[in-house]
C-alpha cells in the first residue's frame, strides 16, 4: 500500500511539471531534422521531478500532415529494459529470480536441447550471458515464418528450436535471448507475456502498442528506410512486421510523455527513492553488472557511471542515456535509422546532457 501511494504521488508530481525547451532550442532540433532528413521527432529530457519534451515533424516524407503531441514512436530494442522491468517486479514479489534454471521451468525440454544450455538462467539471458545466438536481423527469423498457434505457442516453439543450436559466445547481444526470458516470465506466473505487459503498464498509467506505431494509428509516425538514397516511407499495410513473440525483444511502441515518465521512474530509484520497484532494483538493472546489466548498456566516464540503450527496427530508432550524476536522462525517438539521422539524433543528445540548463526554460 506504502509503494503505491509513493507511485500514485510521483505520477501525479511528474505529469503536473511538464515543461519545454527554449524556442532556441527547438529551433536546432528543427533544423537537424532538416538537414538529416527526420520526418518525425520527439526529444525529452527527464529530471526527478520534471519532464522537458519537443515533438515535431510530419507523420511521413511525402505528406504534410503534422504529428500529434501523443504520438507514439517504436522503441525497437529499449523495449528489453520494460521485460527486464517486469521481470525485476515479478522478481520483488517472489515469483522468480534471476537464478531461475530455464530448466526448471521446461523439464521437458532438456534432452533436446544442446548440453551447453543445461544451467541457463533468467538472469543470463536477461544479461545475454546465455550464450544464445543473437537473431538480430530479420532474415535469421524467416525459418520460424511457419510456426503455429497462439503467440505463447510460437514463442514456445522458437525457443525449443533456439535451445538445439551450438551456443554463442557469452556476452553475444542476443533478441533471441529476451524471448526465451519471456517464455519463462509466462511459465512462472501462467499468464501471457503480453498480460503481464499490460498488467504493468495499466499498474503504471502508460499507454502502449505492440508493433509498428502506425499500425496502431495511421496519424502516428510511419517508419522510413532508404531506398536507393530515397526516404520512402513503410505505411500502415506494409508488410514488414516483426514477429509477434518477439514482442519482449524489441517490439513496443509508446508516446513521448509516458516513455519519459518510466524513465523517470528509473533516474528516482537511481538516486535511491523507492517507487514501483525499490530503489536497490533500479541500481540492479542498469548497473548490476558491467558493459550490460539487465535491459540497459553501462559505461563509466570520468569516475561517473552512465547508463544507455538503442534501439531500431531499421525504420524508427530510439536512443536514451541516463546521466545519475547529474540528475538527467536525455531521451530522443524517430521515424527514421538512416547514418545520417543517428549521427544527428546524438549530436542533439550531447547538447542537452552537456549543458541542460541552457536548452530548457
Amino acid at each position: 500500500m506504502k509503494k503505491s501511494v509513493l507511485l500514485l504521488l510521483m505520477l501525479i508530481s511528474s505529469f503536473g511539471f511538464a515543461q519545454q525547451f527554449t524556442e532556441a532550442f527547438q529551433s536546432q532540433v528543427k533544423k537537424a531534422q532538416q538537414a538529416h532528413q527526420i520526418p518525425a521527432i520527439s526529444v525529452n529530457l527527464i529530471t526527478p521531478d520534471s519532464i522537458f519534451s519537443f515533438v515535431n515533424g510530419k507523420v511521413r516524407t511525402a505528406k504534410k500532415a503534422r504529428i500529434p503531441q501523443d504520438a507514439k514512436f517504436h522503441l525497437g530494442s529499449n523495449s528489453k529494459a520494460i521485460t527486464a522491468f517486469i521481470a525485476k517486479h515479478l522478481s520483488e514479489q517472489g515469483i522468480i529470480n534471476w537464478d531461475t534454471r530455464f530448466f526448471q521451468l521446461f523439464p521437458e525440454l532438456e534432452n533436446s536441447s544442446n548440453p551447453a544450455y543445461l544451467d541457463i538462467t533468467l538472469g543470463q539471458l536477461l544479461s545475454h550471458n546465455a550464450g544464445i545466438n543473437a537473431y538480430t536481423k530479420g532474415v535469421d527469423l524467416e525459418k520460424f515464418n511457419t510456426l503455429k498457434g497462439s503467440t505463447s505457442e510460437k514463442r514456445y516453439a522458437f525457443t525449443q528450436e533456439i535451445l538445439k543450436e551450438k551456443p554463442s559466445d557469452p556476452g553475444t547481444y542476443s533478441n533471441a535471448g529476451y524471448v526465451i526470458a519471456a517464455l519463462m516470465l509466462e511459465k512462472s506466473t501462467e499468464k501471457p507475456f503480453k498480460t503481464l505487459l499490460n498488467e504493468t503498464m495499466n499498474a503504471l498509467d502508460l499507454d502502449y502498442f505492440v508493433g509498428f506505431p502506425s499500425k496502431e494509428n495511421d496519424t502516428n509516425p510511419w517508419g522510413h528506410i532508404n531506398s536507393k538514397g530515397t526516404l520512402t516511407a513503410l505505411g500502415p499495410d506494409h508488410e514488414y512486421k516483426l514477429p509477434a513473440y518477439m514482442s519482449s525483444a524489441g517490439d513496443i511502441a509508446m508516446n513521448s510523455q509516458d516513455y519519459a515518465r518510466f524513465l523517470q521512474l528509473h533516474l528516482q530509484g537511481l538516486l535511491g527513492k523507492d517507487n514501483f520497484l525499490g530503489a536497490e532494483a533500479y541500481q540492479e538493472l542498469h548497473f548490476g553488472l558491467d558493459n550490460y546489466a539487465y535491459g540497459w548498456g553501462n559505461i563509466s566516464k570520468n569516475g561517473h557511471q552512465i547508463s544507455y540503450h538503442d534501439g531500431s527496427s531499421g525504420t524508427y530508432y530510439c536512443h536514451v542515456v541516463v546521466f545519475p550524476h547529474k540528475e538527467i536522462a536525455v531521451a530522443i525517438m524517430a521515424n527514421t535509422a538512416t547514418k545520417d539521422a543517428v549521427n544527428a539524433i546524438y549530436t542533439l543528445q550531447k547538447s542537452i546532457s552537456d549543458n541542460p540548463e541552457n536548452v530548457t526554460e
